[in-house]
Formats: C-alpha cells, structure tokens, sequence
C-alpha cells in the first residue's frame, strides 16, 4: 500500500560532514561486511537502492556514533 515505511539502522558514509576519523571507522566495517557480501553505502547508493526497490521518500537521521537511522516510505 501507500502507508506505513521500513526503518534501517546501518552506518552511512558523509562524504562531506563525516571527518576522517569517522569516514575510517565506517570503512573498516567494510571489513566485516564483505565477509557477508555487503559493504557500506553512501547517501547517493542508499537513495539509488530505495529508487530501484519502489520507495518515492526517504530520510537520514545520524544517531550514534557511526550509525544513522534511515527511515523509508512507499
């Protein structure tokens, strides 16, 4: 339907406000991450993924830490 949305808890990279530090401690889940055939993702990716998944709104919220909650509607 037209209601109701999917909530996501992952790292999301920020090129642009994330500092170095932090950009390292996203990427080294990478790590981790390609054991299971994933890796981290960008905005952009993250939005391309919800795109070609069907969904028409999404937002990004930083959280804690390294993790962002990421909240998608239809």
């Amino acid at each position: 339907g037209n209601s109701g949305k999917v909530i996501i808890i992952d790292a999301v990279i920020n090129e642009k406000l994330d500092d170095p530090d932090m950009t390292q401690t996203k990427l080294s889940l990478d790590i981790i991450m390609l054991t299971m055939n994933g890796r981290e993702r960008t905005e952009k990716e993250w939005k391309q993924l919800f795109i070609e998944a069907g969904f028409k709104h999404y937002k990004i919220c930083p959280i804690f830490g390294f993790r962002s909650l990421i909240e998608v509607y239809p």
